[in-house]
Formats: C-alpha cells, sequence, structure tokens
C-alpha cells in the first residue's frame, strides 16, 4: 500500500477509533523503510539539552542561549541519524510548543533522551509523569527512552551528585541516569584531555545510544506489530459489539411486530364475537329503514337499530383503539395528515367515518377475510408508524456501523500485509 493510499484509507480506521490517531501517525511514519532512525531530545527549558546534543553530533548545529528559543522542532542529520531538538517541557500554556514535543516524542522519534539537569535535585511532577509514559511505552513497543542526568559538573562535589542520583533512582523505583556534562566533555575535546572526555559521561551514553540505535529495525518492527494488533484488536471488540446490538434490534423489531399481529387479532377476533348477535340478519333489518320527518322527535324503530348497530361497532372499534395506543400508532404520520385533525387518525384512515351496517359490518369483522384485510391495513400504518420507523433507522445504522469496521478491518489488513 502506498503512502498516499495510506493517508487516505487511515480515515476509515481514525473514524472509528479517534483515540488512536497518534497511533496511526506513528504508523505512518513506519511504513517508511528508508526512513533514518530519529532520536528525540526532551526535558525542561534550561537543562542542557541543546548543548548535550551538540556534544552528541560533534558540531554546535543547536543553539545554546540562556533565553528560551526552542518552540519548535529543531533537525540535525549526523551520517545516518536524524536528530531532534524539542522544545522544553514547560510550555507556556498560550504557546504550541506541546504540540510540538508531542509530535517529536509519539510520532517521529525511534529513541527518547530524556534529560534533566543535576542542578534542579529531585524530578517535578510533570517529568515523572512524562517518563512513567515513556517507560509504559517502551514496555509496550520497546521503543527506547533513555535518562541523562546532565550539568553534573555543577554539583558541589561527587557525594552531593550520587545523592542526587539515588533521590532520582528512589523516585523512579531505581530507573538509571545517564550522568553527563556537556562543558566538561567540550574542555575535554578542545584542550585534548581524555581523562575530560571520560570522565564527562559522555562517550557511556554514545555506547548506550549506539546500542538502542543498531536495535531500531528490530524494535519497529516490533512496535508495528503492536499498533496492527491493538488496532485489530479494538475494531474486533467494535464489530462484535456492533453485531450484538445490531442483532438485539432486529429480535426486538420482529418481537414487536409479532406481538402487535398477535395482539390486533385478538382484538379483532374479540370484536367479532362481540359483534356476532348484531351481525346476525333479522326478519326485518329495521336499520335500513330510510326514516321520517316524523321520527325527528320520536324513537324509530330505525332509529334504535342503528343506535345498537352503531354502539357495538364503537365498542369493537375501542378494542382496536386500544391496541393501537400500546403501540403508539393512533395518530397518521405528518406527511399523510390532511386538514381536519379529526380526520388524521390511523382508525378513520382504515375504518372510514360512514355509518356501518350489517352488511358492512358482516364483511369487516364476520368473515375472515375481512379481518386478514384490516389486519392488513393495520399492519401497514404499524410499518410506517414514527415508533417503528425509528426502531428500523437504528438497525439500519447499526448495520453501516458493522460495514464501516469491515471496511476499517479490511483497510488494517491491507496494511499490515503491505508492511
Amino acid at each position: 500500500m502506498s503512502r498516499t493510499e495510506l493517508l487516505k484509507n487511515k480515515e476509515n480506521i481514525l473514524n472509528l477509533l479517534p483515540q488512536h490517531q497518534i497511533t496511526l501517525q506513528r504508523l505512518e511514519r513506519l511504513a517508511d523503510k528508508q526512513a533514518l532512525p530519529v532520536i528525540t531530545v526532551v526535558g525542561k527549558y534550561n537543562h542542557g539539552k541543546s548543548r548535550l546534543l551538540n556534544e552528541l553530533i560533534g558540531k554546535d548545529l543547536f543553539s545554546v542561549a540562556d533565553i528560551r528559543e526552542t518552540k519548535e522542532l529543531h533537525f540535525a542529520k549526523q551520517q545516518d541519524l536524524q536528530w531532534i531538538d524539542a522544545p522544553g517541557l514547560d510550555a507556556d500554556v498560550d504557546e504550541i510548543d506541546d504540540d510540538y514535543a508531542e509530535e517529536a516524542l509519539w510520532v517521529k522519534s525511534d529513541i527518547r533522551l530524556f534529560v534533566h539537569a543535576a542542578k534542579e535535585g529531585e524530578l517535578d511532577a510533570i517529568e515523572i509523569d512524562l517518563i512513567n509514559k515513556l517507560q509504559n511505552d517502551a514496555q509496550r513497543t520497546q521503543r527506547q527512552t533513555i535518562l541523562v542526568l546532565t550539568q553534573t559538573d555543577q554539583a558541589a562535589d561527587e557525594d552531593t551528585l550520587n545523592s542526587i542520583r539515588q533521590s532520582l533512582q528512589h523516585q523512579l523505583n531505581h530507573n538509571n541516569f545517564y550522568p553527563v556534562s556537556s562543558v566538561r566533555h567540550r574542555k575535554g575535546v578542545e584542550q585534548n584531555i581524555p581523562l575530560f572526555v571520560e570522565k564527562s559521561g559522555i562517550p557511556e551514553l554514545k555506547e548506550r545510544i549506539d546500542y538502542a540505535v543498531s536495535k531500531v529495525l528490530h524494535y519497529r518492527a516490533f512496535e508495528q506489530q503492536h499498533y496492527f494488533s491493538t488496532l485489530g484488536t479494538q475494531l474486533a471488540e467494535k464489530h462484535q459489539e456492533h453485531t450484538k446490538r445490531h442483532r438485539e434490534l432486529c429480535r426486538q423489531a420482529d418481537e414487536v411486530e409479532t406481538e402487535f399481529i398477535k395482539d390486533l387479532r385478538v382484538a379483532l377476533e374479540q370484536g367479532a364475537e362481540d359483534l356476532y348477535d348484531i351481525m346476525q340478519e333479522p326478519e326485518v333489518d329495521h336499520s335500513l329503514d330510510p326514516g321520517s320527518i316524523d321520527d325527528v322527535f320520536s324513537m324509530s324503530a330505525g332509529k334504535l337499530d342503528r343506535s345498537r348497530i352503531q354502539i357495538a361497532y364503537s365498542r369493537a372499534c375501542l378494542l382496536i383503539r386500544s391496541v393501537l395506543s400500546k403501540y403508539g400508532m393512533t395518530q397518521l404520520n405528518e406527511d399523510a395528515q390532511v386538514g381536519a385533525a379529526s380526520l388524521n387518525t390511523v382508525m378513520v384512515s382504515v375504518m372510514g367515518v360512514s355509518v356501518k351496517f350489517r352488511p358492512q359490518l358482516r364483511r369487516m369483522f364476520g368473515e375472515e377475510a375481512g379481518r386478514d384485510k384490516l389486519l392488513r391495513d393495520f399492519k401497514t400504518h404499524f410499518d410506517k408508524s414514527e415508533n417503528r420507523l425509528n426502531v428500523l433507522a437504528d438497525i439500519e445504522n447499526e448495520l453501516a456501523q458493522l460495514k464501516a469496521v469491515e471496511t476499517a478491518q479490511t483497510v488494517l489488513a491491507d496494511w499490515q500485509q503491505s508492511a
């Protein structure tokens, strides 16, 4: 997979695992097999980072000043190594130093040199927190961190220096610092005093760095596989989570649909049973009597019969309406509504508003085909109800999430195969 493809496709993973942005950036760096080993020096301002770098490289490539100058990443190439001088840890909150330092430490670096000036004595909370993060990273990825105690020439005497070193070891659970003096090393080089060079601690530190550099390719391979494994595991967990959620939503949706059909069928059967007597054809069906002006203020046989039919029909409708209420589908969706609010109900949409007579009741309730038609008509509204559409949207969303995870898994697998 080309670098361009990595940049394009990594978004599929990043969208699902945004907390791994730095991990993905680091994997991009590791994809460049020709990249030189990178060593980053980090520590607080005025702890001798730049001076140490100059001594390790053998050239004055990094500015040494009493005022703070390193507010961005400074680079230097030495033979087959890339060196980075990172901004100090005590960055101002309004500066962007922290972003640069984070990029250097977690994205660009193969080896980190953490420096602490002997004159400062114990580590502060910020330094301890960073060292712990670096050491934890080393345990996970094998990326190396070397602790360096700088400016040892400023210690009052050897006993004071030993006391400082013991204090640091106690703070860090016996993690050792390499004691160095850049001033002593420079003096030894310029005045050709080998003892000063040896006592500076720089040669021993160089040996430790050389060893770490010799292992960079091995460390990179291990680190890369660690990231692939971590991302793969978390994507698999996401896939399992969304699969479980999708299945549960489908199960719930099917269960609600089955219960709705069951409840509505029971209501229709009960309605048919309650209407049985009224639906029977009498010798004379007075409900069909046309009525006259004389019936306006009197109770005729026709009015009485029609009233009995309407009451029985209303009771059957109440059974149906109770089912609709249970499933939150009494009203039509907004896109199906008409002007009059009284007409915007599912009951009116299916049953109509006309007066029902015995022949109609027999077709609707008395015959199985009629009840099945009512069931189908109400089921159509159930499928279009807001609750149902929301559930189906949730199912569709989970399915989309599943597809997104599967796409990310494919991208990761291709990335790993090309590594």
